[in-house]
């Protein structure tokens, strides 16, 4: 039964690339659901905190989406997986850029 889905999964993520634009998410949901995952409660300012660092990583996401490799995008844009986190995803994203540029720049012949 797996194999049926699987296609349909890979798929999904593909669509995230051809997108103009990052998958819209609940900040305010996410962050309380992360909050009381961690904190064990959703106190004000723990909440508070956590939507103004996914606004502001929505905002990023938002204004270099375009210039996102469409691999990266795929490899780290998951709107269904876990508590969706535009913080999570900007890491990510940018963590392969600087993993390919550190791996291009070790590459490169020195002298």
């Amino acid at each position: 039964m797996f194999f049926v889905f699987a296609p349909l999964v890979l798929a999904s993520h593909l669509l995230v690339a051809a997108t103009g634009s990052p998958p819209s998410i609940d900040i305010q949901r996410s962050c309380r659901e992360s909050s009381g995952a961690l904190y064990g409660s959703s106190t004000g300012d723990v909440v508070a905190s956590c939507v103004e660092d996914e606004k502001n990583a929505s905002a990023e996401l938002a204004k270099n989406w375009a210039t996102f490799p469409a691999a990266d995008k795929v490899l780290c844009v998951h709107a269904a997986i876990y508590l969706p986190s535009y913080v999570e995803w900007l890491t990510c994203i940018e963590g392969e850029i600087a993993l390919r540029r550190i791996r291009k720049d070790s590459a490169a012949p020195r002298g």
